[in-house]
């Protein structure tokens, strides 16, 4: 049946918005993750409950949530909008076979895309001149999926999203280290941590509990202290003598090897989670992507086979 505008379906821009809203109950976070005016969200549904002519979403508890009528329609969409993006991404992706091409917008943490990826990524570039890659950072969550991103590299510490495909790039191990001298010529990880101001990271606000309850048996204790949002802000806070900090290998090895910071305990300790290269699962085989993380696994490969980290 067609409307009176000629049309017998509505714009695919209303069904998206329908879509992020019922994801995120509120207009407000739809439009942070669609990078939209709440206003402009609003009016798109209302055009698409008036094209319809039912009602397609109700408040409840404070959030927004489809209504029966809507619940059924958004089980039928959110398929065919999935379908519709990725034969979107085969279409362009068939413009010319063979290398792949196009832009890749990441989100990437900061310290680890300026530490661990930026140093590897000429490679890349070499083996995929096509692929131009655009990198973005964000502390705390990244809403995936998003309209101005394709992927992003992120610490995931436990429970994985079914929508969203997942492959691990690194392990995350920490080592506690302090500027050298700090307490004396002869002072232990006990002794500092006692003495000393304990530096957190807001990223992994348990690992230093987590880290004394597994190698100090009873004998250390981390106390609160400073927290960091950035792994590179607590990595110069450690450096200048602020306290001791609970930083990854891949952070530290460069100020270990120049002597502007002393590991505390040899041993990597091992943090749950991992570094994870994160996209919509419909888009893990689109060109860009797939080549890019491919790229990933294999400098991953190449890190634990050397034993590099940094």
């Amino acid at each position: 049946m067609k409307r009176p505008n000629g049309k017998s379906i509505p714009s695919v821009t209303n069904l998206a918005a329908f879509d992020a809203v019922a994801r995120a109950g509120t207009m407000t976070a739809a439009a942070r993750a669609l990078s939209l005016t709440q206003s402009a969200v609003s009016k798109q549904v209302a055009e698409l409950q008036a094209f319809l002519g039912v009602p397609l979403l109700e408040r409840q508890e404070g959030r927004l949530v489809p209504t029966r009528a809507g619940g059924r329609y958004l089980h039928r969409v959110r398929p065919a909008l999935a379908e519709l993006e990725e034969a979107t991404l085969q279409a362009q992706a068939s413009r010319e076979a063979g290398e792949p091409r196009g832009h890749l917008t990441l989100s990437v943490p900061a310290t680890f895309g300026a530490m661990w990826l930026l140093p590897r990524l000429s490679s890349f570039a070499r083996q995929h001149p096509q692929i131009v890659v655009n990198l973005s950072t964000k502390i705390g969550p990244v809403p995936l999926p998003s309209p101005t991103l394709d992927a992003a590299i992120m610490y995931v510490p436990g429970m994985c999203d079914p929508a969203l495909w997942y492959q691990p790039i690194l392990p995350l191990k920490v080592h506690p280290v302090c500027r050298p001298g700090l307490g004396g010529p002869r002072a232990t990880l006990a002794t500092l941590l006692e003495t000393q101001a304990v530096l957190h990271q807001a990223s992994t606000p348990e690992a230093w509990e987590t880290y004394c309850e597994a190698r100090g048996k009873g004998r250390l204790v981390a106390r609160a202290g400073p927290r960091y949002a950035l792994l590179s802000m607590g990595l110069e806070a450690a450096a200048a003598g602020l306290g001791v900090a609970l930083l990854p290998d891949y952070v530290v090895a460069d100020a270990v090897r120049r002597q502007a910071l002393r590991r505390l305990d040899p041993e990597p300790f091992a943090i749950a989670g991992a570094y994870m290269f994160v996209c919509p699962r419909q888009h893990q085989h689109a060109p860009a992507i797939a080549a890019f993380s491919a790229w990933l696994a294999e400098e991953a490969r190449a890190g634990e086979a050397t034993g590099r980290a940094d």
